[in-house]
């Protein structure tokens, strides 16, 4: 039996609301700071409305955009089975809702309920596998590609169905490049028929043709 959305990685309805009826809610406002990176806050948190902004700011200031987590994606996971600090800050996008659990707490109800014990193991391992494989795009794969996987990752993850909600910054923030490096992957991306760029907003011209040039080009490299 599957309790993982495996399309986005986020947890099944029945575990969110789950999470919602045992977790302590909390409301944060736009841009404001759930915890930093190196907090010892341990705990488990489920977003139930709004989004997260999850990341961290180099030493130049500039900012390096990990995830952005929307309903039904979890945090915090490594804190409850770890004495380790939080790794990322997490600040709010917009009014964001968020269902906070202590790791006793979060311990106790894992073994009380199986199946949502199940349904976070799988949205973690879903997780872990993009973030291996973005590693492994930033060291192999050039630019272009690994935008256009970025894209085909975020139009999966918020079921998008092609018409996705993303600013070009955020997009640079999220790989780890400059706005104007960015621009010109989206150019040419655009060239070859597969996006088409708006104010703040992208669309897959076609979401099947995107998959198969992902796939051709990266056949292509991975034999030369």
């Amino acid at each position: 039996m599957n309790f993982t959305n495996a399309n986005s990685g986020r947890l099944s309805a029945t575990s969110l609301a789950l999470l919602k009826q045992q977790g302590q809610i909390t409301v944060y406002e736009d841009g404001e700071v759930i915890h930093q990176r190196g907090d010892q806050s341990p705990g488990l948190s489920a977003v139930l409305s709004g989004a997260v902004r999850v990341g961290n700011y180099g030493r130049d200031g500039r900012y390096f955009l990990s995830a952005q987590l929307g309903p039904g994606d979890s945090f915090g996971e490594q804190t409850v089975f770890t004495a380790l600090p939080r790794s990322h800050s997490a600040e709010a996008v917009g009014e964001t809702r968020i269902s906070q659990l202590g790791p006793g707490q979060t311990k106790a109800l894992l073994l009380e309920h199986p199946k949502l014990a199940l349904d976070l193991l799988g949205s973690l391992a879903q997780r872990l596998h993009w973030s291996l494989e973005a590693l492994d795009d930033s060291k192999r794969l050039p630019l272009m590609l690994r935008t256009a996987k970025l894209i085909r990752y975020i139009d999966q993850q918020e079921e998008a169905n092609g018409q996705l909600s993303v600013s070009q910054e955020q997009l640079a923030a999220q790989i780890g490049v400059s706005r104007m490096s960015l621009s010109k992957a989206l150019n040419k991306l655009q060239s070859q028929g597969l996006i088409e760029r708006r104010y703040k907003t992208l669309k897959i011209v076609d979401r099947q043709r995107l998959q198969s040039w992902i796939e051709a080009n990266s056949e292509t490299l991975s034999i030369s």
